[in-house]
């Protein structure tokens, strides 16, 4: 693995283990921190588990999974894993998985460009909020491994950040203001969703496999997450529909489908 990829996974690993860390000591715990984030994971989770129901899936991976929250909260029938280079982040996992009731779950502690996991073996490998603090040529590597440890008609989905979305840029603005508090941009990077599709197409073929579909899709709110409920709910819906495209997550989904 080059000097420079390991210097960037180095870095990850110790700025989310020093805010999971955070999270267990503070041991504030909310379902939902506000209505914003509620909202966002209600139709995130819909639209997963719709593909869950639709093609039968069994088995999760949430490969750098971090909180793990997304995978938490989907359809209780699913045999959820969590894979993470940090111990503490998979600890912080298992204490949501626990206020929520997830039953089971099993935690792996790997690296996503070398999983310790078998070929084929789930039938759903995602992750959200990964790629983008890595360059293409990084999330080729990633994708690999996510392709190999999904099943032969499985699917594979990325979720990465809108940098169009109100909150994101809300981030970057953040990020040249250093007294202000609040969330800020850090290593991560903006990729066009096409340039990902591509890299999906590419392993695919090399792989042998058939994609039966490859969709991009969007959720979460453009508003910014501190946008009271009244507002979410009236002219957050509007807002929401005409501006579509500038949601605060953009996720690709690739479904495979055994060659007959």
């Amino acid at each position: 693995m080059e000097n420079d990829l390991s210097k960037i996974i180095e870095h990850e690993n110790a700025h989310w283990s020093k805010v999971f860390k955070d999270e267990l000591e503070n041991n504030n715990y909310k379902k939902f921190s506000s209505f914003w984030w509620e909202d966002y994971y209600k139709e995130l989770s819909n639209y997963i588990n719709n593909l869950v129901r639709k093609n039968s899936l069994s088995t999760v991976l949430e490969a750098g999974s971090g909180s793990g929250k997304a995978t938490i909260l989907l359809d209780p029938s699913l045999k959820k894993n969590f894979l993470d280079i940090s111990p503490i982040a998979l600890k912080f996992a298992n204490f949501l998985a626990i206020k929520f009731g997830v039953e089971n779950p099993i935690f792996i502690k790997g690296n996503i460009f070398e999983m310790p996991i078998e070929n084929n073996s789930f039938d759903l490998v995602w992750n959200i909020g990964v790629i983008e603090h890595y360059d293409l040529k990084d999330i080729e590597l990633i994708l690999r491994e996510m392709i190999r440890v999904s099943s032969e008609s499985g699917i594979v989905a990325l979720g990465m950040p809108n940098f169009h979305s109100g909150p994101i840029l809300k981030a970057r603005f953040l990020k040249k203001i250093k007294f202000m508090p609040g969330y800020k941009i850090d290593t991560e990077k903006f990729h066009d969703p096409q340039e990902i599709k591509k890299i999906l197409e590419k392993i695919s073929k090399e792989y042998g496999r058939k994609i039966s579909y490859l969709e991009i899709n969007y959720f979460g709110n453009p508003l910014l997450m501190e946008t009271p409920r009244f507002i979410l709910k009236t002219i957050g819906k509007f807002v929401a529909n005409i501006f579509n495209k500038n949601k605060f997550l953009i996720l690709i989904t690739c479904k495979f489908e055994p060659y007959a």
